[in-house]
């Protein structure tokens, strides 16, 4: 039988996930399909675990990944690839059988060339709760339809998408140059050469975020820092809400000028943010919850913009 998905996930150190992203291969993927994990220099029981695992089933393989980045994982394992669709899933994810009988159906049905679904923001401690609350808000990440809303409609990206081999063929593989953001990129591609992305509300996975503002502040600035990157290369792409958290730091690092010029008009601004965030934080919870909330706002808006001007000032 023809395989029918080849699935690309790449891993490092992740002991923790790495198992279930396995067990539901197993028990909800359409058979026969493959599933290659790309370790990119584990030092954790990520690899003892995945070879447990491909001793017993012969359609899971460990690629080593030495350049340890998303995209030479997948473009390397995509060269070892049979299936006639292929998806790039993450480790921190979990996955229902819904969302791989979805992709199928959907990618036969001939609407579109890619698909995924909406994430659900999951965190196990209380600052990862406030972390995954503002990450599915809109003023946390502006309009990314797959983080904060969960309607069936075509969309500019969408996470741990599954694709027609076919769109590779088209427009190429995943950008080497890229160690972040590389799928952005690659379905801005895809926008320009009049592929459709779809996004369907019963492929929703949960999705475990950083659990401290110093992980999701390091995240975000890589974000940030190959954005501009990613807009040369399609600036097609450019949306307001790639360009509003540069403009914020901006505004932040000459508010002290602004002030000694403007007086107290300086810092409307800066009370109009506040008042934002302070509308969309998460009034549900407790008070110290919702500060918590209130506070993970500007840990993502400055970390995004910082990296953006990093990142635009190497470009320049």
């Amino acid at each position: 039988m023809n395989t029918i998905f080849s699935i690309v996930c790449p891993v490092l150190n992740e002991e923790r996930h790495i198992g279930k992203v396995i067990e539901d291969f197993l028990a909800y993927c359409p058979q026969p399909s493959e599933l290659f994990i790309a370790d990119g220099g584990s030092v954790d029981r990520t690899r003892d675990i995945v070879g447990d695992r491909s001793g017993i089933h012969h359609n899971i393989f460990l690629v080593e990944n030495h350049d340890k980045y998303v995209s030479f994982a997948f473009n390397k394992c995509f060269r070892k690839s049979k299936g006639k669709y292929l998806a790039l899933l993450g480790a921190h994810t979990e996955y229902s059988e819904m969302f791989f009988r979805n992709a199928l159906a959907n990618l036969e049905s001939s609407k579109c060339d890619a698909v995924g679904g909406p994430l659900i923001h999951t965190a196990k401690t209380a600052t990862g709760k406030a972390i995954a609350y503002g990450m599915s808000t809109k003023f946390g990440v502006g309009g990314t339809e797959f983080r904060t809303s969960s309607a069936r409609q075509y969309v500019d990206s969408v996470a741990f998408a599954f694709y027609r081999r076919e769109v590779f063929e088209k427009i190429g593989l995943f950008d080497e140059q890229l160690i972040r953001n590389q799928d952005d990129e690659f379905h801005y591609r895809m926008n320009a050469a009049g592929l459709k992305i779809l996004m369907v509300p019963e492929m929703q996975c949960n999705y475990f975020v950083r659990e401290t503002i110093a992980g999701l502040f390091r995240q975000y600035y890589q974000y940030g820092l190959f954005k501009p990157l990613v807009l040369k290369k399609v600036n097609s792409g450019v949306r307001l809400r790639h360009l509003v958290p540069a403009f914020f730091v901006i505004y932040l690092i000459g508010i002290l000028p602004l002030f000694i010029v403007a007086g107290w008009v300086a810092l409307l601004p800066l009370l109009l943010y506040f008042v934002l965030a302070l509308y969309f934080c998460d009034r549900t919870q407790s008070r110290t919850a919702m500060l918590r909330s209130f506070f993970v706002f500007p840990v993502l808006h400055v970390s995004y913009g910082f990296g953006f001007l990093v990142g635009l000032g190497k470009l320049i």
